[in-house]
């Protein structure tokens, strides 16, 4: 019995290891604003927002190098991606209000 759950450990161990390198690629390659829109799968103009309204922060999730071009931190992507997951969103209905104006004109009774 313990043998072979000493077999299963070390090969979640393994595929572990493995799954470990393949987040690494990834991780490495979101530093773009074309990548990191493809990951989180929105427009590269969602990006810009996001550091535009603040959503991202210079030096938590993106600093600019000496020529100026946007560099994103991976770990700090890959965070963001997992705590929007978490938040919901808030619709709130807003009900049609009509000028003043053109109210006295639609409940004038005809006549």
């Amino acid at each position: 019995m313990f043998d072979q759950l000493e077999i299963t450990l070390k090969t979640i161990q393994y595929e572990l290891a493995i799954n470990r390198e393949l987040l690494q690629l990834i991780v490495d390659s979101l530093t773009t604003k074309s990548q990191v829109a493809k990951f989180l799968g929105v427009n590269p103009k969602t990006v810009k927002n996001y550091i535009d309204d603040g959503r991202f922060k210079e030096g938590l999730e993106y600093f600019y190098d000496e020529n100026g071009i946007e560099v994103f931190v991976p770990n700090a992507i890959l965070k963001f991606k997992q705590d929007q997951k978490h938040k919901k969103i808030e619709v709130k209905k807003i009900e049609k209000q009509l000028d003043p104006i053109a109210l006295r004109f639609l409940t004038k009774k005809a006549g």
